[in-house]
């Protein structure tokens, strides 16, 4: 399957977009597409939709988080609807395409015919998350003043969803270099998996649009004229590239509009294209400059994290479908592709309804919807505007397309605008160029997860100005869909000796819950690790006879099958918590390593981990990743070691030694 970088030239200019009366191209572009696990043989079988215009199918496959496609595994006729794989293991996570060809002609690439893809993230039965990583909360000083004990909850719940949570208030005088410095202090510290930017935290700018000689237009094609949208678009990329060239010394692009004026050494950056690896998964919620909105910034900040609270206890109900309202229907370029292949994956089969937006949400939670159309920074044709978010709600998660409105720093966006809502509105992306990658939601990642892999998009066909600087996630990042109810009526009881724990709750009132992990921590931001119960608890009680020294804190979660259009994952809730204070006695098998014992570093690991003991026994060492898992197993065997973890990938993993555990990252 091939895969080529595209630039954008002013061919590519909207007005200039091939248009063919009757032709869908978001779904001559994509693969209607969805995976099922068989119980009997444990084999994945692929369905897509068929289409009359269809010619040919190849699939495609590799396990998930590798860089190569290969060849294909199966090539069919236009016939075909499904396939059936054999060859897995129900222990791996695997990526299909399902790669069609069409007998319509390609107008970008004359002669050859035009191709669409679906991409599938595939498990059966996927392992649990128990860690998910570092989130930083940088929080507007503003914001912090007056909401602070929502703010509060909003940390409780990202420490509960097993996140380690370290949060810096920002000053209004700040501006992007101190951001991107306190960023880079807890990257190189304690590590970043995804950053929430909440309020107006300073916005970098980068892009030469027009100017760079492969971007002659910016990603909405207005080059010229009043209306032109040349220079340097928002982009807070910025923050989650921390090895990046970014440059400001190119040249002078004078956009329509100040804010997308890029002069030398006037602190926007020049570069069009991400340059480096996007390692941090960053969210905006901003409700500033939003004048059309009744509500003003405090009032839709509060809202915004009331309701998404609400959402992670799983009191929202979400209808599993995505509503697609294409007003480029008949742009060669298929805007809408990207929603098209992904919805199916996420939601399953039946998971797509095409529609009115607005419509089909008005007394309906959908979680997801697609729109594109003509745009302006507040408004997109045949949808609506940022006013409309008064009354209307769209869906939960919503996929927007249009012309100026994805350069989210501006007055009444409607990227931002779209969080507005009362009731639902959780996040929300510029998808079109280029098509955002979002299928692996469909096994429980978050929208920081799928932002990285849409920003970083290796091997993938997502368009034009993929890796462009322009991408932005507006919304929480720790969001993922399927969200069930916590267990609650959490109580801690300690014996007589108080040197055990019984830990007891109410059960989850979700349906199909099939047990319990529990956690404890001697951190109340984190730090919970793996569960204390070697299999799941069936119970709504444990008896903890381990716990630390001093106090304990602990965290129940339920857990269930979540059947999705990609196979099915062990879903949990976020975490019930509470903490018990006095225990006497200590246990534990795993504890923070006594540095004056043990010294293991550095934390931030490239190739090589270098661990120092006093004494000089033997010492066996496992090296587990955050689902628990060993990956390397060895021996210490003198005072001064090293351990070679080059063949590692990038992430989060814990070096067990001796019954400590010291965390470290791997980039």
């Amino acid at each position: 399957m091939k895969n080529t970088i595209k630039y954008a030239t002013a061919a590519l200019l909207f007005l200039l977009c091939h248009s063919l009366q009757g032709q869908t191209y978001s779904n001559h572009r994509a693969v209607q597409a969805y995976a099922k696990w068989n119980e009997s043989d444990l084999s994945v079988t692929l369905r897509w939709k068929w289409e009359s215009n269809a010619q040919s199918y190849a699939i495609f496959k590799r396990v998930y988080g590798t860089e190569s496609w290969g060849s294909s595994i199966a090539n069919l006729t236009s016939a075909d609807s499904f396939y059936q794989d054999k060859n897995v293991d129900a222990t791996s996570i695997y990526e299909y395409t399902v790669e069609k060809t069409t007998t319509i002609t390609d107008p970008f690439n004359r002669p050859n015919k035009l191709k669409g893809q679906a991409y599938i993230s595939t498990a059966h039965q996927k392992p649990v998350i128990h860690s998910r990583g570092v989130i930083g909360l940088l929080v507007m000083d503003y914001i912090d003043n007056s909401l602070s004990s929502e703010i509060s909850t909003l940390s409780q719940d990202l420490v509960a969803d097993g996140w380690e949570v370290f949060k810096e208030v920002i000053s209004s005088s700040a501006g992007v270099p101190e951001v991107s410095s306190i960023i880079k202090k807890h990257y190189n510290n304690e590590g970043c998996n995804a950053l929430y930017l909440l309020g107006n935290v300073p916005v970098p700018y980068s892009g030469l649009y027009c100017e760079d000689i492969n971007y002659q237009s910016p990603p909405d094609g207005h080059k010229t004229g009043p209306s032109s949208h040349c220079g340097a678009w928002s982009s807070d990329v910025y923050y989650g590239v921390i090895d990046g060239a970014w440059t400001d010394e190119d040249s002078t692009t004078l956009g329509t509009r100040e804010q997308n004026k890029n002069r030398i050494g006037d602190g926007k950056f020049d570069n069009s294209r991400i340059p480096g690896e996007v390692v941090i998964g960053v969210g905006r919620v901003d409700f500033s400059n939003l004048p059309a909105l009744t509500k003003n910034e405090m009032e839709l900040t509060r809202q915004y994290l009331n309701k998404i609270h609400a959402y992670k206890l799983g009191q929202v109900n979400i209808i599993n479908q995505g509503i697609i309202e294409d007003n480029f229907s008949t742009m060669a370029e298929g805007f809408g592709a990207g929603a098209v292949r992904d919805f199916s994956a996420i939601c399953g089969k039946d998971g797509i309804i095409f529609d009115d937006v607005f419509t089909q949400t008005k007394d309906r939670n959908y979680a997801l919807s697609y729109t594109c159309g003509a745009g302006w920074y507040y408004s997109c044709n045949g949808f609506g505007a940022t006013i409309n978010f008064n009354t209307k709600n769209a869906a939960a998660f919503n996929h927007l397309y249009g012309s100026y409105f994805g350069d989210f720093n501006s007055e009444n966006n409607l990227l931002r605008g779209s969080l507005a809502s009362s009731k639902l509105g959780f996040a929300s992306m510029w998808s079109g160029r280029p098509k955002w990658l979002t299928h692996s939601l469909g096994l429980g990642n978050t929208y920081g997860e799928v932002t990285k892999l849409s920003q970083n998009s290796i091997n993938y066909d997502a368009g034009y100005y993929q890796n462009g600087t322009h991408m932005a996630l507006m919304g929480d990042p720790s969001l993922r869909h399927h969200m069930i109810s916590p267990p609650t009526n959490l109580v801690l009881e300690t014996n007589t000796d108080k040197n055990k724990v019984t830990i007891k709750w109410t059960a989850s009132t979700a349906t199909d819950i099939i047990g319990y992990h529990l956690y404890r921590s001697q951190n109340p931001n984190g730090g919970y690790g793996n569960p204390i119960n070697v299999s799941l608890i069936e119970g709504t009680s444990y008896i903890d006879s381990q716990p630390y020294e001093g106090t304990n804190h602990y965290l129940v979660k339920a857990v269930k099958i979540t059947e999705t259009g990609s196979g099915s994952y062990m879903n949990m809730s976020i975490g019930l918590a509470d903490s018990i204070s006095g225990i006497k006695k200590s246990q534990s098998n795993i504890s923070i390593i006594d540095r004056s014992k043990i010294k293991i570093y550095p934390t931030l690991v490239q190739n090589i981990i270098h661990v120092e003991q006093k004494n000089t026994q033997k010492s066996s060492y496992s090296i587990q990743n955050s689902l628990g898992m060993n990956i390397i197993e060895g021996e210490i065997l003198s005072q001064k070691e090293s351990i070679n973890v080059q063949q590692l990938e990038s992430g989060v993993y814990f070096l067990m030694l001796n019954g400590f555990s010291q965390k470290f990252i791997k980039y």
